[in-house]
């Protein structure tokens, strides 16, 4: 896994930071945030870089099994009730297996957001004073 960085006090569900291409991307555990069993990471442990309205972040994912292409008509809408936030919002059946289709923009509830904006504006201000000490 690529390497991360860590400030002090931060949820423990906010793994670390991905510096990309300048980029400060909080790293999610996404096994915490839904209080799921998780691997430790490990050398080849994926990162799932996810672009949305409000941030970008990226979560941890166990493995990478395969990506499959899925048409727009293959997809079941979810209860609403059925997941915390409602952050399963459909579901595709593929190859036999039933999977869950998250909404990256329901994953966290906006105090969550909030914090984890807050964690992500001083690990960009650490890293400006850094390049600020070497110019």
């Amino acid at each position: 896994m690529a390497a991360l960085s860590r400030l002090p006090g931060q949820p423990a569900v906010l793994e670390g930071f991905l510096n990309l291409r300048g980029a400060v991307i909080p790293v999610l555990r996404l096994g915490r945030l839904l209080e799921v069993a998780e691997s430790e990471p490990g050398l080849y442990t994926p990162l799932v870089v996810l672009h949305t309205a409000s941030a970008d972040f990226a979560v941890i994912a166990d493995k990478a099994l395969e990506i499959v292409p899925v048409p727009a008509s293959a997809f079941v809408r979810a209860d609403e009730q059925a997941s915390f936030n409602a952050c399963a919002e459909a579901q595709v059946e593929v190859d036999g297996r039933v999977i869950a289709v998250l909404s990256p923009e329901r994953l966290l509830l906006e105090q969550e957001r909030r914090s984890i904006a807050e964690f992500q504006a001083r690990m960009e201000r650490r890293l400006a004073e850094l390049g600020a000490g070497q110019a």
